[in-house]
């Protein structure tokens, strides 16, 4: 279940860098990106596995992207 919801939230990380621009795919929104769809970090690292896995996921979510 959780890779269901992890891929939903890469799936939001893709629909904001078509919304707002390459800037959100930056490692460093990683947090403000997780807040906005979770309200809050911890939240989303309980719904997804952990941060280790959620900051594994973007990277290599960027990775095959570009």
């Amino acid at each position: 279940m959780r890779n269901g919801e992890l891929q939903a939230f890469l799936d939001f990380g893709l629909a904001q860098y078509l919304k707002e621009g390459v800037s959100e795919l930056d490692q460093d929104k990683l947090p403000e990106l997780l807040e906005l769809k979770f309200h809050a970090v911890a939240n989303a690292a309980q719904e997804l596995g952990g941060e280790t896995r959620i900051r594994e996921a973007f990277v290599g979510f960027q990775q095959r992207f570009y």
